[in-house]
């Protein structure tokens, strides 16, 4: 569940209660009801109080959906007193075990932010990959008109935990930042929470100053080398059902008048190919 350049799809940090059947490390049959930490197209990461092994075959149960299927647990990956923390991948669940659609990661490329969606008719749920537009509708109404496939026809679409909007820093931005009629840009000049993640500094919550096609700027008085390869959940809502991303530092600036450093970064491609100074080309200095 580390940062990878080559992944399956999104991860979904999101609390799923689950049934747990099966032997533990010692052989002891036993049935536990428990919870997912992440979850993506093809497993997640969850909590037991018991001990497994690397490819330990056991059943799941998935209370919101109803679906079983057996998984394997791939590894062991940390835990707290509550329990242990283990990757694990569901066998044969098709893609829908989660009862979360989840997008091709290539639409992802050019994304400004990504979000956790659900359909105000059905209630059908979605990783949602947002270009700049549909990101600063989103947080200016709180809700995006989207083509509900379920639904055959366009719905209302908003963030699926009660009360955890997409968090507005600042009005909407001056008419100036925006296009003008006939032109494209993409980026947009807007503060919006996001969450950057190292795996030795830890997390932390900034705002963004742009949010670019495929990147985003922020200032942090972390220092980050050029190159450094984080996660980012943008927009960030916290104890929502936060996605975060691998991006990577392409940009570094140190200004004595800022008390912190600004820096861009751009979303890691989910194959290992070059890739342009995005944001770097797109936003303002």
């Amino acid at each position: 569940m580390g940062i990878e350049e080559s992944r399956s799809s999104d991860r979904v940090y999101l609390e799923l209660t689950i049934t747990l059947t099966g032997p533990d490390a010692a052989g002891r049959e036993f049935t536990e009801e428990t919870i997912t930490l992440a979850v993506n197209r093809r497993g997640g990461k969850i909590m037991s109080r018991y001990a497994l092994v690397p490819n330990q075959k056991l059943r799941i149960r998935c209370s919101k959906t109803g679906r079983e299927s057996d998984m394997r647990v791939v590894g062991h990956i940390g835990g707290d007193r509550e329990g242990y923390y283990y990757g694990i991948e569901v066998l044969d669940a098709g893609g829908d075990f989660w009862g979360i659609n989840f997008p091709p990661l290539a639409s992802a490329e050019q994304a400004a932010g990504r979000l956790l969606l659900e359909c105000s008719v059905c209630h059908s749920q979605e990783v949602a990959h947002l270009d700049v537009f549909d990101l600063e509708v989103l947080l200016v109404n709180e809700c995006l008109m989207r083509l509900c496939s379920r639904c055959g026809t366009s719905t209302v679409w908003t963030p699926p935990t009660p009360g955890c909007r997409p968090p507005v820093k600042s009005e909407p931005p001056p008419l100036s930042s925006r296009p003008a009629e006939g032109k494209k840009q993409d980026f947009i000049q807007y503060r919006v929470d996001v969450c950057i993640r190292h795996p030795a500094q830890g997390d932390e919550v900034v705002f963004t100053e742009y949010i670019s096609r495929g990147g985003f700027r922020f200032r942090s008085s972390k220092d980050y080398p050029i190159a450094t390869p984080l996660e980012a959940a943008l927009p960030y809502t916290p104890g929502a059902a936060n996605i975060f991303a691998p991006v990577r530092i392409i940009f570094r600036e140190e200004n004595p008048a800022h008390a912190k450093r600004a820096y861009g970064v751009y979303y890691v491609p989910t194959k290992a190919t070059s890739s342009s100074a995005r944001l770097g080309n797109s936003t303002p200095g």
